[in-house]
C-alpha cells in the first residue's frame, strides 16, 4: 500500500483503522449505512497449512484481519441499535480472490459488475418484501 501525501501529510486508506466503519458513520450522523463486505457471508475457504515462514505470517494476517472485520460489523450492528441507525448489508456472491497481491485489471472489472448487479438483485428481492 502507498501514502498519499498532501500538504506536507501523510494519508492512508481508512480500511488500515477501521475495516468497516459503521460505528464512525453513526457518530457523524448517518441514520442509514450501506457497508459493502468484500467477503462471502458464510466462509468458504479452508486455508492450507503454512509451508514457509511468509505464508505462515500471510496466514495470521489474513486471520486477524478477519477477526477485526467481524469485530467491527458486530460494534456497527450494535451502535446502529442504539441509534435508531438502519444498516444494509451487500455481501460478495463469491470468493473474490485468495491472493489479494495479484492485481488483474479486466478480473476486478468483471468482481464489480457482478457485485453490482448481485447487490442490486438484493435490493429489489428486499424492496419486494417490504411492499
Amino acid at each position: 500500500m502507498t501514502l498519499v501525501k498532501k500538504n506536507g501529510c501523510e494519508y492512508a486508506d481508512g480500511g488500515m483503522g477501521n475495516m468497516v466503519p459503521i460505528e464512525e458513520a453513526i457518530s457523524r450522523g448517518a441514520t442509514e449505512v450501506d457497508a459493502i463486505i468484500l467477503q462471502t457471508e458464510v466462509n468458504q475457504l479452508n486455508r492450507m497449512p503454512s509451508k514457509n515462514p511468509f505464508s505462515l505470517l500471510t496466514n495470521m494476517f489474513r486471520f486477524m484481519l478477519a477477526r477485526i472485520e467481524s469485530q467491527n460489523i458486530k460494534i456497527g450492528k450494535f451502535v446502529a441499535s442504539h441509534n435508531n441507525a438502519i444498516i444494509n448489508f451487500y455481501y460478495a456472491p463469491t470468493v473474490l480472490t485468495t491472493n489479494s497481491l495479484i492485481f488483474d485489471k479486466e478480473k476486478m472489472n468483471e468482481w464489480w459488475k457482478s457485485g453490482y448487479n448481485f447487490a442490486k438483485l438484493k435490493n429489489e428481492q428486499i424492496s419486494q418484501l417490504e411492499s
